[in-house]
């Protein structure tokens, strides 16, 4: 694979992985929205697809993050200079990393909440952490300040992203997963 080739040219494995990406994301984000709203008794089979999509999400992210890592660097689109398009394949790589610690976190965050079994695609998952108050505490305010920072990150990638196609007309293309970045 030649590293001279533009963007549109470069030959990448497994392209759907990142629309896979993007959909397990907006619906954990479907779910996450709709447990709050749920009565508490209600909220186990919220809590299962919870652990399922955060898993999910984590995995894939890992993937996304190793195949970032891989790839050669796309070339720019357009006048978009190449420390611009570094900027913006920073973001995302801070962001997938958000997501991949972020589903650490929540695993030992569920696995320190009272009485609550994790289930992973309808398989419970054996608790590794005794249901303790201060795992609980300290990995729920870790699990729940990642979850606004990921907002935020996400937030300035496509911020970043609109910006750079206003200033240097580099095409929103490159903002849709499975595209080089």
């Amino acid at each position: 694979m030649p590293d001279d080739q533009p963007n549109s040219e470069v030959a990448r494995p497994f392209p759907w992985l990142g629309w896979l990406l993007m959909f397990a994301f907006v619906a954990l984000l479907a779910n996450i929205l709709a447990l709050p709203r749920t009565p508490l008794d209600e909220r186990a089979g919220l809590r299962a697809w919870h652990d399922s999509l955060g898993f999910i999400v984590c995995l894939l992210a890992a993937w996304r993050l190793y195949r970032l890592r891989r790839e050669p660097r796309p070339v720019p689109a357009g006048r978009l200079p190449v420390d611009a398009l570094a900027f913006h394949r920073a973001i995302l790589g801070m962001l997938l990393l958000t997501f991949v610690v972020e589903g650490g976190v929540g695993l030992l965050y569920a696995w320190g909440e009272f009485h609550r079994e994790v289930v992973l695609f309808g398989w419970p998952l054996p608790a590794l952490l005794p249901d303790d108050d201060g795992t609980r505490k300290a990995f729920g305010y870790l699990h729940s300040a990642l979850g606004f920072y990921y907002v935020f990150l996400l937030a300035l990638w496509l911020g970043v992203g609109l910006y750079q196609q206003l200033r240097y007309r580099s095409g929103l293309r490159y903002l849709l997963p499975g595209r080089p970045v």
